[in-house]
Protein backbone atom coordinates (compact mmCIF):
# COMPACT_ATOMS: atom_id res chain seq x y z
CA UNK A 1 0.00 0.00 0.00
CA UNK A 2 1.04 3.33 -0.83
CA UNK A 3 1.61 5.98 1.65
CA UNK A 4 -0.52 8.59 2.47
CA UNK A 5 1.54 11.50 1.07
CA UNK A 6 1.68 9.86 -1.97
CA UNK A 7 -1.83 8.98 -1.80
CA UNK A 8 -2.95 12.64 -1.53
CA UNK A 9 -0.23 13.49 -4.26
CA UNK A 10 -1.89 11.05 -6.58
CA UNK A 11 -5.44 12.42 -5.44
CA UNK A 12 -4.54 16.44 -6.11
CA UNK A 13 -2.26 14.87 -9.58
CA UNK A 14 -5.94 13.36 -10.81
CA UNK A 15 -7.86 16.45 -10.24
CA UNK A 16 -4.89 18.50 -12.05
CA UNK A 17 -4.92 15.65 -14.93
CA UNK A 18 -8.40 16.01 -15.75
CA UNK A 19 -8.98 19.43 -15.69
CA UNK A 20 -10.81 20.23 -12.43
CA UNK A 21 -8.15 21.72 -11.27
CA UNK A 22 -6.85 24.65 -13.76
CA UNK A 23 -3.51 26.59 -13.99
CA UNK A 24 -3.58 29.16 -11.74
CA UNK A 25 -6.25 27.25 -9.54
CA UNK A 26 -5.17 27.70 -6.14
CA UNK A 27 -4.60 24.36 -4.03
CA UNK A 28 -5.65 24.30 -0.15
CA UNK A 29 -3.35 25.02 2.34
CA UNK A 30 -1.57 22.73 4.46
CA UNK A 31 -3.47 23.65 7.29
CA UNK A 32 -6.32 22.87 5.63
CA UNK A 33 -5.80 19.69 3.79
CA UNK A 34 -4.81 18.49 7.19
CA UNK A 35 -8.03 19.30 8.64
CA UNK A 36 -9.86 18.26 5.48
CA UNK A 37 -8.23 14.50 5.27
CA UNK A 38 -7.33 14.47 8.62
CA UNK A 39 -3.67 14.46 7.94
CA UNK A 40 -0.37 15.64 9.66
CA UNK A 41 1.13 18.82 8.43
CA UNK A 42 4.29 16.45 7.50
CA UNK A 43 2.09 14.16 5.08
CA UNK A 44 0.64 17.52 3.51
CA UNK A 45 3.85 18.78 2.80
CA UNK A 46 5.50 15.57 1.54
CA UNK A 47 2.07 15.32 -1.00
CA UNK A 48 2.80 18.96 -1.92
CA UNK A 49 6.55 18.70 -2.33
CA UNK A 50 5.86 15.61 -5.07
CA UNK A 51 3.85 17.99 -6.97
CA UNK A 52 6.01 20.87 -6.85
CA UNK A 53 8.84 18.52 -8.18
CA UNK A 54 6.85 17.13 -11.06
CA UNK A 55 6.31 20.76 -12.26
CA UNK A 56 2.37 20.79 -11.66
CA UNK A 57 2.03 23.28 -8.79
CA UNK A 58 4.30 25.81 -7.66
CA UNK A 59 4.42 28.44 -4.88
CA UNK A 60 3.37 32.31 -5.39
CA UNK A 61 3.62 35.19 -3.22
CA UNK A 62 1.00 36.10 -2.12
CA UNK A 63 -1.36 33.71 -3.63
CA UNK A 64 -0.43 30.50 -1.87
CA UNK A 65 0.05 27.16 -3.80
CA UNK A 66 -1.28 27.66 -7.34
CA UNK A 67 -1.39 24.99 -10.05
CA UNK A 68 1.17 25.84 -12.91
CA UNK A 69 0.62 25.96 -16.81
CA UNK A 70 1.26 22.18 -18.41
CA UNK A 71 5.53 21.41 -18.52
CA UNK A 72 7.15 21.06 -22.00
CA UNK A 73 7.39 17.13 -22.23
CA UNK A 74 11.01 16.19 -20.99
CA UNK A 75 12.07 14.40 -24.40
CA UNK A 76 10.65 15.25 -27.79
CA UNK A 77 11.79 12.87 -30.65
CA UNK A 78 11.35 14.47 -34.43
CA UNK A 79 9.63 11.96 -36.93
CA UNK A 80 11.13 11.43 -40.11
CA UNK A 81 13.10 9.14 -40.61
CA UNK A 82 14.89 5.43 -39.93
CA UNK A 83 17.84 7.66 -38.53
CA UNK A 84 15.63 9.33 -36.38
CA UNK A 85 14.55 6.33 -34.53
CA UNK A 86 17.81 4.96 -34.11
CA UNK A 87 18.69 8.34 -31.99
CA UNK A 88 15.89 7.76 -30.07
CA UNK A 89 17.02 4.60 -29.11
CA UNK A 90 20.36 6.14 -28.34
CA UNK A 91 19.30 9.47 -26.60
CA UNK A 92 16.11 7.73 -24.13
CA UNK A 93 18.37 4.48 -23.17
CA UNK A 94 16.62 1.02 -22.38
CA UNK A 95 16.76 0.16 -19.03
CA UNK A 96 16.50 -3.84 -18.89
CA UNK A 97 15.05 -5.12 -15.86
CA UNK A 98 14.96 -8.98 -17.11
CA UNK A 99 14.00 -11.50 -19.96
CA UNK A 100 12.04 -14.32 -20.19
CA UNK A 101 10.08 -16.12 -23.40
CA UNK A 102 7.40 -14.12 -25.04
CA UNK A 103 3.96 -14.94 -23.42
CA UNK A 104 1.24 -15.45 -26.12
CA UNK A 105 -0.66 -12.48 -24.52
CA UNK A 106 2.43 -10.38 -25.39
CA UNK A 107 2.97 -11.94 -29.52
CA UNK A 108 -0.97 -11.16 -29.96
CA UNK A 109 -0.77 -7.61 -28.35
CA UNK A 110 2.16 -6.99 -30.56
CA UNK A 111 0.98 -8.80 -33.49
CA UNK A 112 3.98 -11.52 -34.04
CA UNK A 113 3.88 -14.90 -33.87
CA UNK A 114 6.99 -17.45 -33.44
CA UNK A 115 9.73 -17.78 -31.13
CA UNK A 116 10.94 -14.77 -29.39
CA UNK A 117 12.27 -13.65 -26.43
CA UNK A 118 11.21 -10.72 -24.53
CA UNK A 119 13.08 -7.80 -22.71
CA UNK A 120 11.13 -5.96 -20.53
CA UNK A 121 12.10 -2.45 -18.72
CA UNK A 122 12.17 1.27 -18.52
CA UNK A 123 13.48 3.70 -20.92
CA UNK A 124 14.76 6.78 -19.49
CA UNK A 125 17.04 10.15 -20.63
CA UNK A 126 19.78 12.44 -18.57
CA UNK A 127 18.59 10.89 -15.10
CA UNK A 128 14.98 12.48 -15.33
CA UNK A 129 11.91 10.34 -14.25
CA UNK A 130 11.12 7.04 -16.45
CA UNK A 131 9.74 8.12 -19.89
CA UNK A 132 8.56 4.81 -20.96
CA UNK A 133 7.59 1.35 -19.66
CA UNK A 134 8.93 -0.83 -22.71
CA UNK A 135 8.86 -4.06 -23.62
CA UNK A 136 10.79 -5.54 -26.76
CA UNK A 137 10.57 -8.93 -28.78
CA UNK A 138 13.07 -10.43 -30.45
CA UNK A 139 13.34 -13.65 -32.66
CA UNK A 140 15.26 -16.15 -30.19
CA UNK A 141 18.37 -16.38 -32.70
CA UNK A 142 19.00 -13.23 -32.82
CA UNK A 143 18.45 -12.24 -29.34
CA UNK A 144 21.29 -11.18 -27.32
CA UNK A 145 21.96 -11.68 -23.37
CA UNK A 146 20.30 -9.35 -20.71
CA UNK A 147 24.02 -8.45 -20.01
CA UNK A 148 24.58 -7.20 -23.36
CA UNK A 149 21.30 -5.12 -23.81
CA UNK A 150 22.12 -3.69 -20.40
CA UNK A 151 25.67 -2.46 -22.01
CA UNK A 152 24.68 -0.98 -25.53
CA UNK A 153 25.34 2.21 -26.23
CA UNK A 154 22.77 2.32 -29.12
CA UNK A 155 19.93 0.16 -30.86
CA UNK A 156 19.13 -3.82 -30.09
CA UNK A 157 18.54 -3.82 -33.85
CA UNK A 158 22.24 -1.60 -34.62
CA UNK A 159 23.15 -4.73 -32.27
CA UNK A 160 21.57 -7.25 -34.46
CA UNK A 161 22.60 -6.44 -37.70
CA UNK A 162 26.25 -5.66 -36.33
CA UNK A 163 26.35 -9.23 -34.91
CA UNK A 164 24.43 -11.21 -36.89
CA UNK A 165 24.12 -9.32 -40.26
CA UNK A 166 20.36 -9.19 -40.52
CA UNK A 167 19.60 -5.62 -41.81
CA UNK A 168 16.46 -3.69 -41.11
CA UNK A 169 14.85 -2.66 -44.32
CA UNK A 170 11.78 -0.85 -42.93
CA UNK A 171 9.94 -0.32 -39.48
CA UNK A 172 6.01 0.09 -39.47
CA UNK A 173 4.93 2.50 -36.43
CA UNK A 174 1.18 2.95 -34.73
CA UNK A 175 0.57 5.25 -32.10
CA UNK A 176 -2.34 5.73 -30.12
CA UNK A 177 -3.80 7.26 -27.05
CA UNK A 178 -4.10 4.54 -23.97
CA UNK A 179 -4.88 4.50 -20.08
CA UNK A 180 -1.83 3.35 -18.30
CA UNK A 181 -3.07 -0.17 -16.20
CA UNK A 182 -1.93 -0.40 -12.62
CA UNK A 183 1.12 -2.34 -12.94
CA UNK A 184 2.92 -0.09 -15.37
CA UNK A 185 1.21 3.14 -13.90
CA UNK A 186 3.01 2.54 -10.34
CA UNK A 187 6.56 2.19 -12.27
CA UNK A 188 6.31 4.90 -14.20
CA UNK A 189 5.21 7.04 -10.70
CA UNK A 190 1.35 8.36 -11.90
CA UNK A 191 -1.99 7.29 -10.85
CA UNK A 192 -3.27 4.06 -12.74
CA UNK A 193 -5.84 4.92 -15.41
CA UNK A 194 -3.56 8.10 -16.14
CA UNK A 195 -3.54 8.70 -20.40
CA UNK A 196 -0.27 7.18 -22.22
CA UNK A 197 0.72 7.20 -25.63
CA UNK A 198 1.10 3.68 -26.77
CA UNK A 199 4.09 3.82 -29.57
CA UNK A 200 4.72 -0.05 -31.41
CA UNK A 201 7.43 -0.47 -33.64
CA UNK A 202 7.85 -3.29 -35.73
CA UNK A 203 11.10 -3.69 -37.24
CA UNK A 204 11.35 -5.86 -40.83
CA UNK A 205 14.51 -7.38 -42.44
CA UNK A 206 14.85 -7.92 -46.28
CA UNK A 207 13.25 -10.82 -46.03
CA UNK A 208 9.79 -9.80 -44.62
CA UNK A 209 10.50 -10.38 -41.03
CA UNK A 210 9.46 -8.70 -37.79
CA UNK A 211 12.59 -9.12 -36.53
CA UNK A 212 12.04 -7.42 -33.77
CA UNK A 213 9.02 -5.71 -32.05
CA UNK A 214 8.82 -2.63 -29.21
CA UNK A 215 6.30 -1.29 -27.21
CA UNK A 216 6.48 1.56 -25.09
CA UNK A 217 4.12 3.24 -23.03
CA UNK A 218 4.46 6.90 -22.33
CA UNK A 219 3.02 8.93 -19.58
CA UNK A 220 1.26 12.34 -20.50
CA UNK A 221 3.64 14.59 -20.26
CA UNK A 222 6.87 13.48 -20.42
CA UNK A 223 7.58 12.58 -23.97
CA UNK A 224 6.30 14.83 -27.34
CA UNK A 225 6.49 13.49 -31.26
CA UNK A 226 7.76 16.20 -33.21
CA UNK A 227 7.13 16.40 -37.31
CA UNK A 228 8.38 18.89 -40.14
CA UNK A 229 5.72 18.71 -43.11
CA UNK A 230 7.33 20.40 -46.20
CA UNK A 231 4.86 21.58 -48.42
CA UNK A 232 4.86 20.50 -51.94
CA UNK A 233 4.33 23.37 -54.50
CA UNK A 234 3.93 22.82 -58.79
Amino acid sequence: MQPRYRQIADELRLLIASGKLKPGDALPTEMEMCEEKDISRHTAREALRILTEDGLIARRRGVGTVVTTPPTPAFAQPIGDFESILQYARDAVFIPERTRPASPAELKRMGVDGPYMAYLGLRRASGEAPLAVTTILVLNHLAPALEDVAELNGSISEWIEGEHGAAVANVVQRMEAVALGKTDAARLGVPSGSPALRTLRRYIDTAGRAILVSESLHPAGRFAYEMKLTRQRK
